[in-house]
């Protein structure tokens, strides 16, 4: 029983041994070692094609950051256009600069690298695969003749999550005829974009459909293009005078050859909102509300005229007055119905917009609010309203007629202020300073009783002079 019991006890630890020894240790592939290659597609060009070299890692061992990588090119027959970042590269941030012959780029993994953990919870990029690196497009100069050379003159460091710098193997360079006589076919472009709009999906030179929206204010846009042949001719039509909803802008392609062409199309789409896509304003407070359209039938304060501001990198429709520094906005907090809002770019407030308890003034915009508990009325005010003949106003009145609301500006400071029934106006309460009037009361006061007090003292006297001179000029007779 004991030795069955033992079996069985070793049988275990056995399997634990051996699950511990294939767990999926999260380490660095320190004996990894990367040969990185420059390559093409091409097998032969002509003057004024472009060519795209590819420079790829035979596999990436948790790699968090990679180069210089020094591409150099023979500067005589082609020329520099642009680079790519490779597809799966996402999490990596790249820079480029190049000059006389030679492109340099590096690229760190945004993520991984600048990780606090030691465990390692963001995933370093790993592939036991090839991967692509980064692609460097090169035209070849119209007077170009030879080949085209393309090496790698130097890969920097690679270097793995553990921040351990891995063995690198140089691999191959490019070189390819390059035909003088040859008369391209080629009728695709190498890049194509619409300045400052998103082309769905990203621009490939085989797709040939794309989609794209614009604000209703945009009329016209700009195509930006490069046809992969030098020679090649493009027509583009259909770029200005954008109508409401869905318009096609046509980019025609002609080869060199003259007979291969290519239709590239894009279906853009002018919103006939005046409110941009997904545009949203965040205040100093971290509240979200997104723009909306402002309906027909809702009225706007009196003074306000539509305009337009840049709120949060968005051109967005605004209601704005002269004289007050904040805008109106019809926006949706997210809960309630949309509506109108007040929005002071400086202090980065909102505040919603109520006709019947918000005052608008020349220099700002004042709401009727609820008096704070450790605010005192003024004296002599009782709570009473007052009807303008517009809206009825809640406030305090004293036995003088004043009438006085407390109101809080777009900074949300209370004060008491006076509403001038003739002119409609409200200008900040100040209680009379009624010191003078009591200094000039007491003084009174005490120069009353010092008068009564000299009266008093003179009649005295009097009495007492008179009373002098009576015994002077009378005497009494003596008593013998």
């Amino acid at each position: 029983m004991r030795q069955k019991t033992g079996k069985i006890i070793a049988s275990i630890l056995v399997s634990m041994m051996l699950t511990l020894l294939f767990l999926p240790f999260k380490t660095a592939k320190a004996d990894s070692v990367i040969t990185v290659s420059a390559t093409t597609q091409k097998t032969s060009i002509g003057q004024g094609d472009i060519v795209k070299i590819d420079v790829t890692a035979d596999n990436m061992p948790q790699i968090t950051s990679f180069g210089p990588i020094v591409l150099g090119f023979d500067k005589n027959v082609a020329e520099y256009i642009s680079f790519t970042e490779g597809s799966e590269l996402s999490n990596f941030v790249f820079t480029e600069t190049q000059e006389d012959g030679l492109v340099t780029i590096s690229a760190v993994d945004q993520y991984a690298q600048n990780s606090d953990n030691d465990e390692y919870d963001i995933a370093a990029f790993e592939s036991d695969d090839p991967v692509l690196l980064f692609t460097v497009s090169f035209r070849i100069l119209p007077n170009a003749t030879g080949e085209f050379d393309a090496w790698l003159d130097d890969l920097g460091e690679f270097k793995n999550i553990a921040s351990e710098g891995v063995e690198l193997n140089k691999g191959s360079g490019v070189t390819i005829p390059i035909s003088e006589a040859m008369i391209s076919s080629d009728a695709t472009l190498a890049f194509l974009k619409i300045n400052g709009v998103q082309l769905t999906p990203d621009f490939n030179p085989n797709i040939t459909s794309y989609t794209a929206s614009v604000d209703r204010s945009v009329t016209d846009v700009q195509v930006t293009y490069v046809p992969s042949n030098l020679w090649a001719a493009v027509i583009v039509d259909g770029n200005e005078n954008l109508e409401l909803g869905e318009n096609e802008i046509t980019v025609d392609v002609t080869a060199q050859d003259g007979t291969s062409w290519m239709h590239y199309s894009i279906h853009i789409t002018r919103n006939e909102s005046e409110v941009p896509i997904d545009a949203a304003l965040v205040d100093g407070a971290g509240n979200t509300y997104t723009f909306v359209e402002l309906p027909q039938e809702i009225a706007l304060p009196e003074g306000f005229s539509q305009t337009t501001r840049v709120i949060n990198g968005y051109s967005v429709p605004a209601y704005a007055r002269d004289g007050v520094s904040s805008v109106l906005l019809y926006l949706f907090d997210g809960t309630n119905s949309p509506g109108l809002y007040f929005y002071n770019s400086q202090t980065k407030t909102v505040i919603k917009y109520d006709a019947d308890n918000t005052i608008i003034r020349m220099s700002k915009i004042l709401q009727i609010t609820s008096l704070p508990d450790s605010v005192a009325i003024p004296d002599g005010f009782i709570p009473a309203t007052f009807n303008t003949g517009t809206v009825v106003l809640s406030g305090y009145a004293n036995e003088d007629s004043e009438f006085i609301c407390y109101l809080t500006d777009e900074q949300g400071i209370g004060n008491f202020y006076l509403y001038n029934p003739e002119d409609g106006t409200f200008q900040l309460y100040k209680p009379a300073d009624r010191r003078a009037e009591i200094l000039f009361e007491y003084l009174f006061n005490v120069f009353l009783v010092i008068s009564i007090i000299e009266s008093v003292i003179i009649v005295i006297i009097v009495y007492l002079v008179r009373r002098i001179f009576v015994d002077k000029t009378n005497p009494r007779p003596k008593r013998v």
